[in-house]
């Protein structure tokens, strides 16, 4: 057998992203493999001359083409990444031989080797990083602290793997479970790939799985309340920011999550507001180094990050180049779960094509809005005000239904909530009365 690989997953924008892990990676660690797992295709004759370490998915996951576009479609980019995960372990432990496989997210940095990881996978099968590791009560954290509950017990920006039968057999049940529900969705209670993770520990044996407390693993921005950073010498080490535990560990990586890249490969500095994933993100000088040398890592190294920065998500758009939105993927999903619907999504021609369906009902805009309407946030523009018209719009409605149906009302518009059962607006033969 091979001894260790590392990889990541991106699509083919973010390549240069991926390089610029890997080169961190070979700072520490000459012996491992690396390869970055592009979860996207290239144009014919479009295709850049790039290293042998970087491997198309589609060219090498045992995923047929219509389970391919089933999940390129009905997934986002950051949902189809993860789904892919487990295709991509079980292919490096049954096609590529090695005896361990660690997956790390492309936004990762690292700062000493992975010495401490491999002895841990010499004993265990499955190695993980928790969000959190330390009790904190009151709780301090900048995240609030119900969004753990929604996100998992571990952090799958990282994962570490030992080539075992069981491991291969835990790698299909994942596969199995992200082939219908990788999708980011909190009435489901599914934070994509990683919530799923929490059941590994009934599959597996006290001894075969750990959930690390190492406070040296994936440093990121939803854990920096509890940990702090401490330098002796030239080694950076990581200790509880309250003292609420006695733990001092080596720093191993940061996973940079939520931080503006771009910006940081063009101007050499980031600021804390672009640190969109956790908007009110308290600021820790004790950090700042670390921050520091990631960015001039990324700006040093921009030539390699931009190459690739430009390329489109080829599965972003449909086939004639309009934008696919959330609100199209999981109408899919929903007509495809719940009613069979078997058509290639991507397709535009034909009368019959799901997107003259869309614009035979009005769900594919006339002029494509400038920008991403996906999520609502207290950020976007107008939050407030749009609020107070919704909420003066809902009292006038509840003083014209009363209090009994407006209850049943918020039971019924939760469960519409969800895109997916929405389906009803592609027509009479798609009205769903399970709402599950």
């Amino acid at each position: 057998m091979k001894k260790h690989c590392i990889f990541t997953i991106c699509a083919k924008n973010y390549i240069g992203l991926a390089q610029t892990l890997e080169k961190s990676v070979r700072q520490y660690n000459d012996e491992v493999d690396f390869y970055i797992v592009v979860a996207d295709v290239f144009d014919t004759g479009m295709e850049p001359v790039v290293e042998k370490n970087v491997l198309i998915a589609k060219e090498i996951l045992p995923i047929d083409e219509k389970l391919w576009t089933n999940m390129s479609f009905k997934y986002n980019l950051t949902e189809f990444c993860t789904a892919i995960k487990p295709f991509s372990i079980e292919y490096f432990f049954t096609q590529k031989g090695y005896d361990t496989c660690c997956y790390m997210d492309p936004d990762t940095y690292l700062f000493s080797d992975f010495s401490y990881i491999y002895d841990k996978l010499s004993k265990f099968l499955v190695v993980t990083a928790p969000h959190i590791t330390i009790p904190d009560y009151p709780y301090t954290g900048d995240l609030p602290d119900r969004s753990f509950l929604y996100n998992g017990i571990s952090n799958f920006g990282f994962g570490g793997f030992r080539n075992h039968s069981k491991t291969i057999n835990l790698m299909k049940w994942w596969e199995d479970r992200l082939t219908y529900l990788c999708f980011g969705e909190m009435l489901w209670a599914v934070c994509t790939d990683q919530k799923w993770t929490d059941f590994f520990p009934a599959f597996l044996g006290y001894d075969e799985i750990l959930f690390s407390n190492n406070l040296g693993l994936n440093v990121a921005p939803w854990n920096y309340f509890e940990r702090k950073i401490v330098k002796e010498g030239d080694t950076y080490y990581v200790v509880s920011r309250t003292g609420a535990s006695d733990r001092k560990d080596k720093l191993v990586f940061c996973h940079f999550a939520g931080y503006n890249y771009k910006e940081m490969s063009t101007t050499g500095v980031v600021k804390n507001q672009n640190r969109m994933r956790i908007s009110n993100l308290k600021d820790y000088p004790d950090l700042n180094p670390l921050i520091d040398e990631y960015v001039k890592f990324i700006y040093d190294n921009r030539e390699l990050f931009n190459k690739f920065l430009d390329l489109p998500y080829s599965y972003g758009a449909f086939d004639n180049g309009i934008r696919i939105d959330k609100l199209h993927r999981r109408l899919y999903n929903g007509a495809e779960t719940n009613f069979g619907y078997d058509k290639n999504p991507f397709v535009t021609k034909g009368e019959t094509s799901y997107y003259a369906l869309l614009m035979s009902k009005g769900l594919i805009p006339s002029k494509q809005p400038g920008g991403k309407i996906d999520d609502v946030s207290q950020m976007n523009a107008g939050f407030e005000k749009k609020l107070r018209f919704l909420y003066k719009g809902l009292r006038v409605f509840y003083k014209l239904i009363g209090y009994k149906n407006y209850v049943l009302f918020l039971q019924f518009i939760r469960r519409l909530s969800l895109y997916d059962n929405n389906t009803f607006l592609l027509g009479k033969e798609y009205e769903n009365y399970e709402l599950k």
